[in-house]
């Protein structure tokens, strides 16, 4: 699955397919940096307003705006989405990102990382979904926190 890099998630890897950049100043300086297609990318922080990224290639670390990582194409094995994003189906929580107190809480509903859920109903911004036998419902806010991978 090819996906621009800024859509990438804290941790996961992907192989640079292509750069599309119109301007040869700037794909040369990143060609430049490292950043060539065959080798992998992986994004290892995003700064507290979005922008810019740092992603790691090879073992050097490399600081970009997002516009620049949106023109970085990745092919990557799955792309992770919040819960929000998803269709009915089958999924593994990849991560939990809120406050101590959601993820406490999503623990004793049975939602903690590498849990298969099964997403059966959307109701504009609820959400039903199964866990381990148990309906749950989640509502748009919870909903965006949880980011899952599709499960085939």
């Amino acid at each position: 699955m090819l996906i621009p890099s800024h859509n990438l998630f804290i941790g996961q890897k992907g192989k640079i397919i292509q750069l599309n950049f119109e301007d040869e100043s700037t794909k040369n300086r990143l060609v430049a940096m490292g950043i060539t297609p065959g080798k992998f990318i992986e994004l290892v922080h995003v700064s507290p307003f979005g922008d810019p990224l740092v992603f790691k290639i090879g073992e050097k670390k490399v600081v970009l705006r997002k516009s620049e990582a949106s023109k970085i194409f990745a092919d990557v094995p799955y792309k992770i989405f919040n819960l929000l994003e998803c269709e009915i189906g089958r999924y593994e929580i990849f991560d939990i990102k809120g406050g101590r107190n959601l993820v406490e809480e999503m623990k004793s509903m049975g939602l903690y990382e590498g849990v298969n859920i099964n997403i059966i109903h959307k109701l504009g911004n609820k959400i039903i979904i199964e866990v381990e036998g148990n309906k749950q419902e989640l509502g748009r806010g919870r909903a965006t926190k949880i980011f899952c991978k599709k499960v085939e």
